[in-house]
Order: C-alpha cells, then sequence, then structure tokens
C-alpha cells in the first residue's frame, strides 16, 4: 500500500552494518596508503627490471573495459534474438557490472582529482586536486581494477566453482596498474571496492525488483 511504512528486518540491517564496515575498514586503510604506502611502493615499481613491466603491460591489457562492453552486449543481443531468456539476463548483468562500475570509478576520479605517479615523477606532484577531469589528474581509483573485480564477482556468481581464479585475474590486473605505476596501490583498492560494490548493489536492486514482483530475472 501506497504511504505504508517499510521496516527492516534483521537481515537486512545486518547487512547494511557490514557495508558500512567494509567502506569505512577501506577507506581507512586508503588513507593509511596514501600517506605512507603509496610513494614507496610506486619508487619501488619505477626501478623494476624491463622483462617485469613488459609482462604486466600485457596483463593489464585485460582491464579493458571496451573489449567486455562490446563482448556482453553483442551476447546479450544474440541472446535476446535467439530467446534464450536465461542466457540474455546473464549477458545483460554482465555488461551492466562493468559499464555502472566504469560510470561510478569515472565520476569519484573526476570529484577527487588524484595526480598519478607521473606526475610525482616528472613534477614532483602529489596530492588531491578536487574537480579535475584530466588524466594525470584522475587517479584514483583505477579503472582497470574496477572493471576486473566487478567482472570477477559478477561472473563468479553465475559459475561459483571459477570464483578463486576470477579473482586471481583481477589481482594480477590490478596489481599490473601499480608495478606499471598507472597507479598507486590505495587506486587499485580503491578500484577493486568500487567494482565489488557495484556488482553488491546491482543483485541486491535486481532481488528487490524479483521480490516486489516487478520482473522476474534470470540467473
Amino acid at each position: 500500500m501506497y504511504g505504508a511504512k517499510i521496516t527492516k528486518g534483521p537481515k537486512m540491517k545486518s547487512v547494511e552494518g557490514k557495508i558500512a564496515a567494509s567502506f569505512a575498514a577501506v577507506l581507512m586503510f586508503v588513507v593509511m596508503s596514501y600517506f605512507f604506502i603509496d610513494i614507496p611502493i610506486a619508487l619501488y615499481c619505477k626501478k623494476l627490471d624491463r622483462s617485469v613491466t613488459d609482462f604486466f603491460g600485457i596483463v593489464t591489457e585485460l582491464g579493458i573495459s571496451t573489449w567486455y562492453l562490446v563482448g556482453f552486449f553483442a551476447l546479450f543481443l544474440i541472446f535476446i534474438i535467439s530467446r534464450q531468456r536465461i542466457y540474455a539476463h546473464r549477458a545483460l548483468f554482465l555488461f551492466s557490472s562493468i559499464a555502472v562500475s566504469g560510470i561510478v570509478a569515472n565520476i569519484i576520479k573526476v570529484i577527487i582529482g588524484r595526480s598519478r605517479p607521473e606526475m610525482l615523477f616528472e613534477k614532483g606532484l602529489y596530492g588531491i586536486h578536487f574537480f579535475n577531469y584530466t588524466h594525470g589528474l584522475t587517479s584514483f581509483p583505477s579503472g582497470h581494477a574496477s572493471t576486473t573485480f566487478s567482472l570477477a564477482l559478477a561472473l563468479s556468481l553465475i559459475f561459483p566453482r571459477y570464483r578463486f581464479l576470477l579473482f586471481c585475474f583481477a589481482l594480477a590486473v590490478g596489481a599490473s596498474r601499480v608495478i606499471l605505476t598507472s597507479h598507486y596501490f590505495s587506486d587499485a583498492i580503491g578500484g577493486a571496492y568500487v567494482g565489488m560494490m557495484t556488482v553488491f548493489f546491482l543483485r541486491r536492486g535486481i532481488t528487490l525488483l524479483e521480490r516486489k514482483g516487478f520482473y522476474k530475472f534470470h540467473m
């Protein structure tokens, strides 16, 4: 009934408490990393052997969202046309997870305006410059980490037996951004968190729609 008071059950309150706790923990770690960890790791990675950076230069390409977005949207259209609803819904879920996490990450990038490691090496610049959209000032969070961790979590919901391998893949791509000094360590952590929380809220929204009887989403 419209205007009815919606009460939150113990389970919902527990979930909200865990979300708040995870956000606080990640925020504290990011702040600590910003002041004490990021620069030493960046300086260390800057001196790594060329063979290491060449390898991770290949790995980091796997974090480009364009390939996944185009691929999953194409699969969605194919499955819709062939009337394979379950697979169409899965493809749409994967597409949405990556697309939304990318949008959220890009919004945060512009708001925070954090300088990238290259700015430290070339100009001695380290810090935050709010509301910036130039490449050198959009370090936090890592878009590659956001993409791969949203992909890993979304796929693990569909194929749980491959969860470990999927997150190893995401970790490798996230690490590549730090090793290549494209991002600071805390940028990768922030990107991973944005990616996973995006999938969590998307799945939660789908569950809510199903409970309300608006739409049945087949996974």
